[in-house]
């Protein structure tokens, strides 16, 4: 009992500082990949980066994923590391306010990321069928923190962080969506991969004018 207790009180006191350090390697990541983006160059770990790079996926509202993923990375640094910069001995009440208002945001953001990392690894593996290392180490990284901020601290009743935790997943599912849905997106009703392809034991779509009949 003593042991477990010993392992529970690390990872309390570990949990910021690793939360932090995994945002830190995925900003340094996702910004590396915006600025390759950006410039039309080629990622280092191969054709299936640049295939993911390239794709209509990569892409949202006009400006490239990876830039939305390093403003993500970079909010959950910040979570993760603001209590941290108050001495407990100077403001010890302003520290434990900090702690208790980031620790839910932490939990929200680590499973919106989550959620959004799990559709892209099904869009990566059923839509584009390419690997990338950059995306799948991105995916690790949110479970990591999703794990870190679920077990990191001591919650006052997590059966209820858990329910609270599947509708924020839930929501976050119908949010992307609804961001690859929109027009151009492709999800979109006149994208090429929301449209249904022939001979899969379907009709091909109707691509000019018929007659009457």
């Amino acid at each position: 009992m003593r042991r477990r207790r010993q392992e529970t009180l690390w990872i309390h006191k570990w949990s910021r500082p690793m939360i932090g350090a995994i945002a830190t390697v995925g900003a340094l990541g996702t910004g590396y990949l915006t600025a390759l983006r950006l410039s039309n160059s080629s990622a280092a770990c191969g054709s299936g980066c640049g295939k993911v790079l390239s794709s209509a996926w990569a892409t949202i509202f006009g400006q490239p994923l990876t830039l939305f993923g390093a403003l993500a990375y970079l909010s959950m640094l910040v979570l993760a590391v603001a209590p941290l910069l108050v001495s407990p001995e100077k403001d010890k009440d302003l520290r434990i306010k900090l702690e208790g208002i980031t620790w839910p945001l932490l939990f929200v953001g680590a499973t919106g990321m989550m959620i959004f990392s799990a559709f892209l690894m099904y869009v990566l593996a059923a839509k584009i069928q390419a690997v990338c290392p950059y995306c799948i180490t991105s995916a690790i990284f949110t479970v990591a923190m999703f794990g870190l901020t679920l077990f990191g601290r001591r919650w006052d009743d997590r059966g209820q962080l858990l329910f609270s935790g599947a509708i924020i997943a839930m929501v976050a599912l119908v949010g992307t969506l609804g961001v690859y849905a929109v027009p151009g997106g492709p999800l979109s009703s006149g994208s090429q991969d929301a449209m249904t392809q022939p001979g899969n034991g379907v009709c091909a779509p109707i691509t000019r004018p018929t007659g009457e009949a």
